[in-house]
């Protein structure tokens, strides 16, 4: 630590980081800039397969590398002879030439096209703290938790128009907008059923009619602020360990919801929430929660499908012991534990879908989903809840 600290017996340790970068995106697959071929098989008349080739993708010449320079500045703090560490991070990342793939017409013989789409930036904070509250020979205990939040922002596209994503049972789900959150949810904002038992959209726009320009955004995938909080506890050979996470202000698009406007056409299953709470002819509610079930009910990307994903979540809780090797006479066994664990043991969420943590489109290559369609709960596996017993052996 400085000068200026040195007859500060509080503070055992302070430490200032500040660091800048450039690094490129290493996930673009080569010769994405010319034309490339590949074979295809067909059977003709004579039932013999026969090996054509044609193009596999459109070239996009004006491509780029996509870059991210990163500013963190950082401070590390030991107080009370290391009763307690804090870490504090902020930082600021920059990507231009952002990478995705644009939807295109079909007509073109492809679906999308790879191209340099803007620049985005993402800012955020992250605390942490540790303290070693209890130390003796006996007995131990520490605590750690953290906090993070992260703002994210478009700020350029190219030609300053609005790009969406695709889809499978609702398109344009996601919007990239210069000034909005990259991959916010975008749609129509409901309201009531009509005389028929069809749903009714809002007239943003006041035109008497209901059209694309009515559309207006319904809410944002990102966290207002993550969390998490992690405490040990040993007395003796007896340990525990609990681990609880946590997330605030996010939104998840029920995709899965879908099913419940369709499915009595379609003959699928069901969720029992849709018993009795849907319009009938002999009960027409306009404020009936689901609309008419049949063939003829028409439903659009909307606000009915986006909802609070917060949560909080008992992550693990592990109890194990450590058995008296040495006092048994096994010298010839180092160490041995017992121990029980359970993961994803409670979860606390308004979320009606099965997980509240989950995007089933995303990954990490430079289609449509992987960089605009996120937030996404399409039929998700929920998070196993697991609980086992084991003993661990060193020798």
């Amino acid at each position: 630590y400085t000068t200026l600290f040195r007859s500060v017996e509080q503070v055992k340790d302070l430490k200032i980081r500040v660091s800048y970068g450039v690094t490129g995106n290493q996930g673009l697959n080569p010769y994405q800039t010319i034309p490339m071929m590949g074979s295809n098989r067909y059977i003709f008349s004579n039932h013999e397969f026969s090996v054509g080739f044609s193009e596999t993708n459109i070239a996009n010449k004006d491509l780029k590398w996509e870059s991210t320079g990163q500013f963190n500045v950082g401070l590390d703090l030991n107080l009370f002879d290391d009763l307690f560490f804090f870490t504090f991070d902020y930082y600021r990342k920059h990507t231009y030439d952002l990478l995705a793939s644009e939807p295109i017409p079909w007509s073109t013989g492809f679906r999308t096209i790879l191209k340099n789409i803007g620049e985005i930036e993402n800012k955020g904070m992250e605390f942490s703290l540790q303290s070693y509250l209890v130390s003796t020979k006996n007995f131990k205990w520490d605590v750690s938790g953290n906090i993070s939040m992260n703002r994210n922002k478009v700020l350029k596209l190219a030609g300053n128009s609005d790009i969406f994503s695709g889809g499978v049972m609702f398109t344009n789900t996601n919007l990239a907008r210069v000034g909005e959150p990259l991959g916010v949810f975008f749609g129509y904002i409901e309201d009531g059923l009509d005389s028929n038992g069809q749903i009714r959209y809002k007239d943003l726009t006041e035109d008497g009619a209901i059209t694309t320009a009515d559309r207006t955004i319904l809410g944002s995938p990102y966290a207002d602020f993550t969390y998490g909080f992690n405490t040990n506890l040993m007395y003796r050979n007896l340990s525990l360990n609990i681990f609880v996470e946590g997330s605030q202000g996010n939104e998840l698009f029920w995709e899965t919801a879908g099913s419940n406007l369709n499915s009595f056409q379609k003959g699928t299953n069901q969720l029992a929430d849709l018993y009795g709470n849907y319009w009938t002819a002999e009960n027409p509610d306009p404020n009936a929660k689901y609309p008419k079930i049949g063939s003829t009910t028409i439903y659009s990307t909307s606000d009915r499908f986006v909802l609070d994903a917060s949560y909080v979540r008992l992550k693990s809780v592990t109890l194990s012991y450590n058995l008296p090797t040495k006092k048994a006479g096994m010298e010839w066994l180092e160490s041995a534990q017992l121990y029980v664990s359970g993961s994803n043991l409670l979860t606390l969420t308004k979320y009606p879908g099965l997980s509240p943590d989950v995007n089933t489109r995303g990954n990490d290559n430079f289609d449509i989903s992987s960089r605009l369609t996120m937030g996404i709960d399409a039929s998700s596996y929920p998070s196993a809840r697991i609980l086992s017993v084991g003993l661990r052996l060193k020798l």
